[in-house]
């Protein structure tokens, strides 16, 4: 039984470490910066959002605990099957960016946002490393 107790107390704390962890940069993130990506990568954490009319909507996109790299972050609009994609725009270095959404993009059909880490070599394609995606807010 206290065997038992010790194993949950831990588990409590390491869950409780590892929210902190990924939040601890989040002082400035509210709910109002979108719903929560799923974090596909250890240590981030993502928001975005769709705002405006259909004449101008804008994509607002947070993004806490980027990984180091050499390349760039690019934010993608994709489908459900992960199958179509359309490049949006890049992360500014902040981790946060605020992109136009052209009018001819159907968002019934693009519905999720994908952020993922390009090398910088002349290939347009998603580099197949995603750090955040899931549906955007709005």
């Amino acid at each position: 039984m206290a065997l038992a107790a010790c194993a949950a107390l831990l588990g409590a704390a390491a869950g409780s470490t590892i929210t902190w962890w990924v939040t601890r940069d989040d002082a400035t993130v509210s709910v109002t910066d979108g719903r929560r990506l799923d974090s596909l990568q250890a240590n981030s954490a993502g928001y975005a959002r769709l705002s405006g009319s259909s004449g101008h909507r804008t994509l607002t996109i947070t993004v806490k605990g980027l990984p180091r790299t050499s390349g760039y972050f690019e934010v993608w609009l994709m489908d459900r099957t992960h199958s179509k994609l359309v490049s949006m725009g890049v992360l500014g270095s902040d981790g946060r960016a605020s992109l136009p959404v052209p009018t001819n993009i159907d968002l019934r059909e693009y519905s999720v946002v994908d952020v993922s880490v390009q090398p910088y070599n002349g290939k347009p394609d998603h580099s197949g490393d995603s750090i955040v995606r899931g549906p955007y807010a709005g």
